[in-house]
């Protein structure tokens, strides 16, 4: 495929270029029948017709008929002009087909003859042609007619190979080598990144085309950078699905698992532990369908283009989720609060940070003491909005604070399963905000338990 568009890009590149040399030739030759010398009332044209014509009449008066005949039967300097002689008797002396136009030039050249004795008579001019009479020294007339006779290919083609077929070859030489070049300097960084393009397509996460060293021009780097761009974010998407089936496959085993025992006890037992197997299979499956609706989430997050054309309000949006998640926390005396509050907005999308900060705030809720607070505040700062998040629990090792925000992540197994969590809401919540073009990150806070900050840009 590369190869056949290389060579039609040679093609192509080399037959205009060829055109071009044809186009300069006839601007050329246009200008030569055309263009006037300067000072005097004749074409450059009609100068060489008349050079032409005063050599056959010194060649006819000096060295006879015979040596005429020879000398224009093997005559090459003529270029593009055609001579003809014609006899007293009107024929052609190399007895030669010519045009009705030539024939009547001579006819006015022979009626033109001067009375006296000159040598020749006056020129006759018709449009790219011109004759005289000659009359030799034993007072014979004869008639000279020099015609730029047919269209300009045809007097190209039939150009003898003289010094302007020599330059035409090295032209079209010099032009060859120049297609080839440019057909090279297009197509290798193509066939790169169609090679490129090949392995990615073949399995080949980490092909790339990396940096342009021949052919780097603006329109083929940029599609280079496009490709690679491109192959990293698929690479990204692919490793990150890869990753969530082994987190979800090896998850969902032990909720399976205990529904399976929750069964077994529930065909043998009485009613009371048939009861109690019942309820079992219901929080499972209940854990069962929150640990894949938020996986879908993460997916959504991760591998869709969220729409991003929302105005968000974000105190109104806090507000809501800590109503619901401070609702929650009341069984267990725990308590949701906006501390601090500025009116803060951006363009983005509702509904993914509504899901973030609510997994940010029913995250610091299920880990928070009994009867504490967590804490709410949304600060501006700059062209930034701040949003702090602070619970009362028993905080995070710090070599795992940004481990926290993985998928299935957990610092404490027996507590995330006491708390009911999926170990995927933070994930959610980190993806969210980065699509938002925010950060987000978790630390110790003073006094004990865990603070989250998180930080939007607010744009225009």
């Amino acid at each position: 495929m590369m190869q056949r568009l290389f060579w039609r890009i040679f093609v192509a590149f080399w037959i205009a270029t060829v055109f071009l040399l044809v186009a300069f030739a006839w601007i050329a030759t246009s200008n030569f029948e055309t263009e006037k010398i300067p000072g005097l009332e004749m074409t450059r044209l009609q100068a060489a017709m008349d050079d032409l014509l005063a050599r056959t009449g010194r060649e006819l008066r000096h060295e006879g008929v015979e040596s005429t005949r020879q000398w224009l039967r093997a005559a090459s300097g003529f270029g593009p002009i055609s001579v003809y002689l014609f006899g007293p008797d009107g024929r052609e002396l190399l007895d030669r087909r010519t045009s009705e136009t030539v024939a009547d030039a001579a006819v006015h050249a022979f009626e033109a003859v001067q009375v006296a004795d000159a040598p020749y008579g006056p020129v006759y001019s018709a449009e790219r042609l011109r004759a005289r009479s000659i009359r030799t020294r034993n007072s014979e007339v004869y008639a000279a007619v020099a015609a730029l006779e047919g269209s300009f290919l045809s007097r190209l083609a039939s150009r003898r190979p003289t010094w302007f077929w020599q330059n035409i070859l090295v032209a079209m030489a010099v032009s060859a080598a120049f297609s080839l070049l440019f057909a090279w300097y297009v197509a290798a960084p193509l066939q790169r990144i169609r090679a490129s393009t090949r392995r990615f397509a073949e399995g080949d996460l980490d092909a790339r085309v990396g940096v342009l060293r021949f052919g780097r021009s603006a329109e083929i780097s940029a599609l280079a950078v496009e490709f690679d761009a491109m192959a990293e974010r698929i690479k990204a998407f692919i490793e990150s699905h890869r990753r969530l089936v082994r987190d979800v496959s090896h998850e969902l085993r032990s909720p399976l698992a205990r529904q399976r025992v929750a069964l077994e006890l529930a065909r043998g037992g009485d009613a009371a532990q048939v009861a109690a197997s019942l309820d079992r299979i219901e929080c499972e499956s209940d854990r069962l369908e929150a640990m894949l609706a938020q996986a879908l989430e993460l997916s959504r997050l991760e591998t869709t283009n969220v729409s991003m054309n929302d105005r968000v309000e974000l105190d109104t949006l806090l507000e809501d989720v800590i109503t619901n998640a401070d609702y929650e926390g009341v069984p267990r005396g725990r308590k949701v609060v906006l501390l601090e509050r500025a009116r803060v907005s951006l363009i983005g999308s509702h509904h993914a940070l509504y899901s973030a900060f609510e997994n940010v705030i029913r995250n610091a809720l299920a880990y928070t003491a009994d009867g504490s607070t967590v804490a709410v505040r949304l600060a501006r700062v700059g062209g930034w909005a701040s949003i702090r998040v602070r619970d009362h629990g028993p905080g995070v090792p710090v070599g795992e604070l940004s481990r926290i925000f993985e998928p299935f992540y957990r610092t404490d197994t027996a507590r995330a399963r006491s708390s009911g969590g999926t170990g995927l809401g933070l994930a959610i919540a980190r993806r969210a905000i980065e699509r938002h073009g925010g950060t987000i990150i978790a630390r110790n806070a003073d006094g004990g338990g865990l603070e989250v900050v998180v930080e939007l840009p607010l744009g225009a």
